[in-house]
């Protein structure tokens, strides 16, 4: 039998360490978007009035669209939104964006419409992106994130 008796002896091991960011959802601070590209798409037939056409048009109107749903996904369940602010880039057709105590971003879009004297008119193709900034806290956890959503009105 052989074996070693000295203090010499080495031992190697080969290891791997993956890391990985969690994605919105699955963050401590979570993040649900309306829809999968994070773009809300604001049609004509899906509206909550206006666009009726008497020698003017009136704007097309989008009231209480949800745009993120934000959740506690800390272990505590002890996670505070203490700040949320929201800026926008593009066309001029926000008439609001807010957070609710249901936890939503949600806001109201405007859409002029262009088109007969009467009836109803033509929505243009227009977009603009919302930034959302948010700030939590939960235990010895701060969390700040940016993240964008587009909002795009599509055109008839």
């Amino acid at each position: 039998m052989i074996g070693s008796i000295g203090a010499f002896d080495t031992q190697i091991a080969d290891r791997g360490v993956g890391l990985e960011t969690a994605d919105d959802a699955n963050a401590f601070l979570g993040l649900e978007y309306s829809s999968e590209s994070r773009t809300l798409e604001l049609t004509s037939d899906d509206n909550d009035g206006g666009g009726f056409c008497f020698l003017a048009c009136g704007p097309y109107e989008y009231t209480e669209r949800e745009l993120v749903t934000v959740e506690d996904n800390m272990p505590s369940g002890e996670l505070v939104v203490e700040e949320i602010s929201f800026e926008e880039d593009g066309d001029d057709i926000i008439d609001a964006v807010e957070y609710t105590d249901e936890d939503l971003v949600q806001g109201d879009f405007s859409c002029p419409a262009s088109g007969s004297l009467f009836g109803y008119g033509d929505q243009e193709d227009r977009s603009v992106t919302i930034t959302i900034d948010i700030e939590a806290s939960g235990g010895a956890v701060t969390i700040d994130l940016d993240r964008t959503v587009d909002i795009e009105r599509v055109g008839d």
